[in-house]
């Protein structure tokens, strides 16, 4: 599987970057003692540490993105419920350390199965009105010019509406992939550390990995 982008991409948004992560022969389970604990330390180092997500550079990235469509980040209210005492959920532990990789370093990521993929999956520009069908079953029109990730029956994932059900990670997945979404740019270094976080979370589970990032822009 060769992940590219689309030149025309570029053009519109000369910085941005992304990750992929394969991680290989892992069966998901619906939680860990091991990562449990992570989570609660990664919300008192939120809480503790992390500046106002209005005075976050990284979030404010994200909202120059966001207020083209006149929304927000949805990160920042992450944040800001952790900062108020919310926990982390529990979803799976392949979520799970997506979701503690996203909120630490505030770098949007959406999950999905290896298995459902069709062909080569290529960061591109939605067109207007584009329909997919977003992870909680809704039907949702694509606005022009959002970044997509497409596959060869359709978008799986947009900045604007999240990742498609279609690939979502499930109960048993066994092969999960990870994407890093940075349409307004970012360094790489921060990228792949952001990837090398998903994967040291889930070793707290399963021990070594088998596993490949890599950076694309």
């Amino acid at each position: 599987m060769k992940v590219t982008v689309r030149p025309e991409l570029k053009i519109l948004y000369p910085r941005a970057v992304f990750g992929s992560l394969k991680v290989y022969n892992r069966k998901n389970t619906r939680q860990d003692k091991g990562l449990e604990d992570r989570k609660r330390a990664l919300e008192k180092q939120i809480r503790d540490t992390y500046p106002d997500p209005r005075e976050d550079p990284v979030i404010q990235s994200y909202n120059d993105y966001y207020g083209k469509w006149e929304k927000t980040y949805p990160i920042e209210y992450q944040i800001k419920s952790l900062k108020g005492g919310r926990m982390f959920p529990r979803v799976s532990v392949h979520v799970d350390a997506m979701f503690m990789a996203e909120l630490g370093n505030r770098i949007l990521t959406s999950g999905h199965d290896q298995e459902a993929i069709k062909g080569d999956p290529v960061f591109d520009l939605a067109d207007e009105g584009e329909p997919y069908t977003k992870l909680n079953g809704d039907e949702q029109s694509l606005k022009k010019n959002d970044v997509v990730l497409r596959d060869d029956e359709g978008v799986l994932a947009s900045v604007l509406y999240g990742p498609a059900r279609r690939t979502s990670i499930a109960p048993d997945t066994q092969n999960p992939l990870y994407f890093a979404w940075c349409p307004n740019g970012a360094e790489e270094e921060a990228v792949d550390k952001h990837l090398t976080d998903i994967v040291e979370h889930l070793e707290t589970v399963f021990g070594d990995i088998d596993h490949d990032a890599q950076i694309h822009k």
